[in-house]
């Protein structure tokens, strides 16, 4: 064989070796961003499967309270009398006991657009008979919402326990 043919099929023979060695070296490059990105989609993908996963949960913890929710009754007051009575009876023990005093109180009337009826009074007296002049109202046969309270406690020494509370209720008139 010639020198010339033998040095022409070595460059070839060369050039050939590097354009696998460049192939090569590319298809690693494009391998590793390739790898790189199933791995950040892995990763996503993870992280909406747990996403779901609370997602379903929140979702189960909705309809069980909606659930819940279904099961209250409302029963709303035949008229603002009926309300004021149901509300006056739970603290009417309390007064007679002199646990607590109405220091005042006022009626907010029946709004016609919402059919709400409000009650707002002025209490004093001890802590305990008011906490359970709050857990009395819930037991009365007229749905009743505290819709505003505030306490504050005696600054006499003397008077230990002793608050004066304002506590506004609302129940839904037919």
């Amino acid at each position: 064989m010639n020198d010339s043919k033998v040095t022409v099929i070595g460059v070839l023979f060369l050039l050939l070796c590097l354009g696998l060695v460049g192939g090569i070296w590319y298809l690693d490059g494009q391998l590793r961003e390739l790898r790189q990105e199933y791995n950040t989609l892995d990763q996503n993908r993870a992280n909406l499967q747990r996403d779901v996963a609370n997602l379903r949960e929140q979702i189960g913890v909705f309809n069980d309270a909606f659930q819940t929710l279904e099961g209250y009754n409302v029963s709303a007051a035949e008229n603002e009398m009926h309300f004021l009575t149901q509300v006056q009876q739970v603290i009417d023990p309390y007064i007679w006991s002199e646990q607590i005093i109405v220091v005042g109180s006022s009626q907010g009337g029946v709004d016609a657009t919402t059919r709400r009826a409000t009650q707002s009074f002025t209490l004093r007296g001890d802590y305990y008979a008011f906490k359970r002049i709050l857990a009395a109202w819930r037991n009365v046969e007229v749905t009743v919402r505290v819709s505003a309270l505030s306490m504050m406690a005696s600054r006499n020494p003397q008077m230990y326990g002793e608050i004066q509370a304002d506590v506004t209720l609302e129940a839904i008139v037919n």
